[in-house]
């Protein structure tokens, strides 16, 4: 099984990546040097019978025109030629321990020599058998190698072809015994396996060091890294080379990153003090007006005045409490988590239902509500009731900027690109100002002489709350845009048409 750790991993791959290359290697030189030793073997072979070769001066014949009675039959032929060649065939045969070496005759078809003489005298007059190949020596008059049973045993056996006056006479051997061979292979053998044993323990021993030191560089990195993840201050190890550098490098980016943290903490704690100033002020400035009005009223009460000035100032007076109370309760709303009722929504439904609420008092004001609902739309995941309320909102300040005859249009679709569902509402009033746009969901912010200033800042918010968010493009003196923009459920089948 592949391990899951960067510590087996490395180690495996590179114990790989070091033994295979030594292996391959290992065998490619094994092989060449058997090769080369069957080489070395065949040319030592070689030099022995050219040396014989070279002891024969003239032919065989002129040594038996010299030595040789007239008349004389094959053996004793075989025995002159064994005489005067036997000497130095010993002497080659002890230079060269091992081996075996003589002389053939083509005429006399017969081992005239055999070294050395003391173990091998019993060849000498033996003919080679039909398919020896010194007979395809004697025919083509090239040297050749046989490797197999011959008359010494199992051998390799060089044969040199014997020419004189262009003519093969017969050939010279040397050869040595393949088990004599194979021993020297098999000692090669061991020490090359010797080599190699220790190649690899050498290097899978530096492969698991180096492994070691780097997985545990790394693992301090890494844990490291893990205690960054909660405390910016924490500092990685001090380590040495390439990870050295990388140790330093986080700690200088987690103590700017601290540094960039304390900073955006003081800049948001010192936003939150001068929203809370903000809002304290704007609340005062919004509750004291109703409070001096319900005051003044109150103590002209106790005076002695008319029942139409008395049913006027209670009217006032409960008018202005009215609006005290409806203050107070969006500041509640404004306040407080919206998290309850949510679930899936078809837009389209409480967009229609919001629609019945407000076409009455837009109907008395000469406004007429334009629909365009796009159908199968997917279904989003808001508070139904609170999304009710948002959309009232934002048409009540539609309706306000239009005042009389005049438009609204509200459209519903689905943007494909970031599948959202959207909800847009366009007037033909007057516009924002420029300068105002940016100001709009602040709190207690108005342009109305009645407004309260926070029902685009709860609409806002309650937006933000479902991971929807409230776009606003306006034109000064043309109208405005505002589309509410919610995420579509995941897995929804629906599609916009």
């Amino acid at each position: 099984m592949w391990p899951r750790s960067l510590r087996g991993r490395l180690l495996i791959l590179t114990v790989v990546v070091v033994a295979l290359p030594i292996l391959v290697a290992g065998y490619f030189m094994m092989f060449s040097a058997e090769q080369a030793l069957v080489a070395e073997k065949q040319q030592k072979l070689f030099g022995a019978a050219r040396m014989l070769d070279r002891h024969l001066v003239g032919s065989y014949d002129d040594i038996l025109d010299r030595h040789s009675p007239p008349g004389a039959g094959r053996d004793e032929r075989i025995a002159v030629l064994n005489r005067e060649l036997a000497a130095f065939t010993d002497q080659v045969a002890a230079a060269y321990p091992g081996i075996g070496v003589g002389y053939y005759s083509r005429d006399l078809d017969a081992i005239v020599t055999y070294g050395p003489s003391n173990v091998y005298a019993d060849k000498v007059g033996l003919p080679i058998g039909p398919t020896h190949e010194g007979r395809i020596v004697m025919a083509t008059g090239s040297p050749r190698v046989q490797e197999g049973a011959l008359v010494r045993g199992e051998i390799m056996n060089a044969m040199h072809p014997v020419a004189r006056n262009g003519k093969v006479i017969g050939y010279i051997w040397a050869n040595e015994l393949t088990a004599d061979i194979q021993l020297q292979i098999r000692a090669m053998t061991r020490q090359a396996y010797l080599a190699i044993a220790l190649g690899l323990i050498l290097g899978i021993t530096g492969v698991v060091y180096l492994v070691g030191w780097l997985a545990t560089d790394i693992e301090r990195i890494k844990g490291g890294l893990m205690r960054l993840k909660g405390d910016l201050t924490h500092q990685l190890p001090r380590l040495g080379g390439e990870m050295g550098e990388i140790s330093a490098a986080i700690n200088d980016m987690a103590h700017s990153l601290a540094a960039k943290r304390r900073l955006e903490e003081q800049v948001q704690r010192a936003e939150r003090l001068a929203l809370a100033g903000e809002l304290a002020a704007g609340l005062a400035h919004e509750i004291r007006n109703p409070m001096m009005a319900v005051k003044g009223f109150a103590q002209l009460l106790r005076e002695e005045i008319t029942p139409a000035e008395q049913s006027e100032y209670t009217d006032i007076i409960i008018k202005e409490t009215a609006r005290m109370n409806r203050l107070i309760e969006e500041l509640l709303t404004f306040a407080r988590p919206p998290a309850s009722g949510v679930g899936p929504a078809d837009i389209n439904t409480v967009v229609a239902d919001s629609l019945l609420l407000i076409e009455p008092k837009a109907a008395r004001s000469r406004i007429e509500i334009v629909r365009s609902f796009a159908p199968g739309l997917p279904m989003v995941n808001v508070d139904s009731e609170r999304f009710k309320q948002v959309l009232i909102n934002v048409l009540i300040n539609a309706g306000q900027a239009v005042d009389h005859d005049g438009e609204i249009n509200i459209r519903t679709f689905f943007d494909a690109g970031d599948r959202t569902v959207r909800v847009s509402i366009a007037d033909t009033g007057v516009g924002i100002a420029p300068e105002n746009v940016g100001k709009l969901f602040d709190p207690f912010f108005t342009t109305k002489d009645d407004g309260t200033g926070l029902g685009l800042s709860v609409a806002d918010r309650l937006m933000e709350s479902w991971g929807g968010k409230i776009l606003v493009d306006s034109t000064l003196g043309r109208g405005s845009v505002f589309t509410l923009v919610l995420p579509a459920l995941e897995g929804d089948s629906h599609e916009c048409q």
